[in-house]
């Protein structure tokens, strides 16, 4: 391989030979992977609703009941040619949803079971506004899970693997359990995850039940204003219009995660290989010992920097000889 290589080359080397990532970062592709958004909270919340009404319309296999509707972990991958489940030979899209089977052969080894999480789902999606995006519909956390080791265990690395979180929350079942809320302690509000106050009206608003909850997943002394806590309406015949247009900036609010996630994904990769910031340039590096993926063993692997100023900031771009 020549040094001409794109970055993309070393940034999926480093996610499976780096053993000195953490664990729930080896599997990610830190460079032009889609950007994988997870809706999670507790049962009933209104994820399933939330994410057909970014959609446009409810994903193929989205059910419409007064119940809790997901009761699988599904994931979309939108910009498909067509919206069904996916295809069995559509590698392209299948690719997309790899993660979960990532995912699950953490869990195989954590809970010393053959089979993982069965209720997993792929699911292709028409939509070409979020083209660039995969989206996990979490079925809701129930008290019950925090002692099922395959379904605590699958939660928690999904949390940790996707890139960004909303945390869909609202007043009716608003408890968030404590065994949930722990999947968010080592994570910044705003860099990793969200919250959004579903089904709000100002006749219910509770902001101080919604901060009692909030402080679990919180290891700050932070509190949520209303005015800054991102709001969806409740979607009836008075709201309808405030319901819509919520929507409409949450779809911003999604598309504007792109280039955090992508942040965060340089910072990762760059941990201990960033350049400098505004003005000072140091391109001189020509060697760095590498962990391989052979018996922990360690190799020098000549690198050929390249320099490149982006956001602000220098950063190496790199080509790597093997």
């Amino acid at each position: 391989q020549s040094s001409s290589s794109s970055s993309s080359l070393l940034c999926c080397r480093y996610n499976y030979a780096m053993s000195d990532f953490e664990p729930h970062q080896m599997n990610r592709n830190y460079c032009s992977g889609r950007v994988r958004i997870a809706f999670a909270g507790s049962w009933s919340t209104g994820k399933t609703y939330l994410l057909s009404a970014l959609l446009g319309r409810q994903y193929s296999t989205a059910q419409s009941a007064p119940a809790p509707t997901t009761d699988k972990f599904v994931c979309v991958a939108a910009g498909s040619p067509y919206s069904d489940p996916i295809r069995s030979d559509d590698y392209e899209r299948r690719r997309h949803c790899e993660i979960m089977e990532h995912v699950n052969d953490v869990v195989r080894k954590e809970c010393g079971g053959k089979k993982g999480m069965a209720n997993v789902l792929d699911v292709a999606d028409d939509n070409v506004e979020f083209g660039d995006f995969v989206f996990f519909d979490m079925p809701g956390w129930q008290t019950e899970y925090g002692s099922d080791c395959v379904y605590r265990t699958f939660f928690h690395q999904l949390i940790d693997k996707v890139d960004y979180t909303y945390v869909v929350w609202d007043v009716n079942h608003g408890k968030i359990e404590d065994d949930f809320a722990n999947f968010f302690q080592n994570k910044a509000r705003g860099t990793n995850y969200e919250l959004i106050y579903n089904r709000y009206t100002r006749d219910t608003v509770d902001m101080s039940f919604l901060n009692q909850q909030y402080a679990k997943m919180s290891t700050g002394q932070e509190i949520l204003s209303e005015m800054y806590t991102t709001k969806v309406h409740e979607n009836n015949t008075a709201l309808e219009e405030q319901f819509h247009e919520d929507v409409l900036r949450l779809r911003s609010k999604i598309k504007s995660v792109n280039q955090t996630v992508h942040d965060n994904r340089k910072c990762m990769l760059g941990r201990g290989r960033i350049i400098g910031s505004g003005g000072g340039l140091n391109c001189n590096a020509r060697k760095r010992y590498m962990p391989t993926a052979l018996g922990g063993a360690y190799t020098v692997l000549p690198i050929q920097p390249e320099c490149t100023r982006q956001f602000g900031h220098y950063w190496y771009r790199l080509g790597l000889e093997y």
